[in-house]
């Protein structure tokens, strides 16, 4: 079992096949990155159970590990995500973009989405936007679900999802680093999208339950100048 791994190494053939469509769709999107180092993997230490050491960068993180990314690859990682669920069909979408407002540059790729999949939720802080009556727009100002970042799709035959956390407090998006990993376990996928969905209460407990259960790598100052 690989320490840094969220999860059993048993990789299911629904997995391999989500794997390879992923990585299919990813290629378009590398040039976005070209400039950046993108993922740095976060290696935990065996004796320090808060904290890690850093290895090399890469343009392609491996899936269920944990690393540190950069936003634009962290929207290329979703944009996959987000092909993956154009080229199934059905199932269903759920995408944070911490406020509403960042929505507005992906309206006309969500309306697609919505025209294709089953369900398409949105989360995010303030005014919700106009002319999308097809998306269901989940409404959060706690600041503690406001730095997550998740994009997940969840249909019978293919499971798919990006967990991170915003670990400055950059404001600016191309300022922002954040640690989590992606996914294509549909047990893990449908788990956390049910915890997920359960934030929407409002209720601390269940707030706090969710970040016992998804407990990410503790970041210094010094990892994320390493990164930057």
């Amino acid at each position: 079992m690989n320490s840094d791994s969220p999860h059993l190494e048993a990789v299911t053939e629904c997995e391999k096949a989500a794997g390879r469509k992923f990585k299919k769709h990813l290629k378009n999107y590398q040039g976005m990155c070209s400039e950046h180092k993108g993922a740095v993997r976060v290696h935990r230490q065996r004796d320090a159970k808060e904290d890690c050491s850093l290895g090399e960068a890469v343009f392609v993180p491996d899936s269920d590990v944990h690393h540190i990314l950069d936003s634009p690859v962290m929207l290329a990682i979703s944009h996959a995500i987000e092909d993956l669920a154009l080229e199934h069909g059905g199932g269903e979408l759920i995408s944070t973009f911490q406020d509403f407002k960042n929505f507005a540059p992906q309206k006309e790729r969500y309306l697609e989405l919505a025209e294709k999949l089953d369900s398409v939720r949105v989360w995010g802080s303030g005014e919700p936007p106009e002319g999308c009556r097809d998306i269901d727009f989940v409404y959060v100002d706690d600041p503690k679900v406001r730095k997550y970042w998740l994009v997940l799709y969840d249909n019978p035959e293919c499971h798919a999802m990006l967990l991170c956390r915003q670990v400055n407090r950059a404001l600016k998006y191309e300022n922002k680093k954040f640690v989590g990993f992606y996914s294509f376990n549909p047990y893990l996928v449908q788990s956390i999208r049910w915890r997920f969905n359960l934030l929407s209460s409002g209720l601390a407990k269940v707030l706090t339950h969710w970040e016992q259960s998804f407990q990410f790598p503790s970041v210094t100052s010094q990892h994320l100048q390493d990164v930057a």
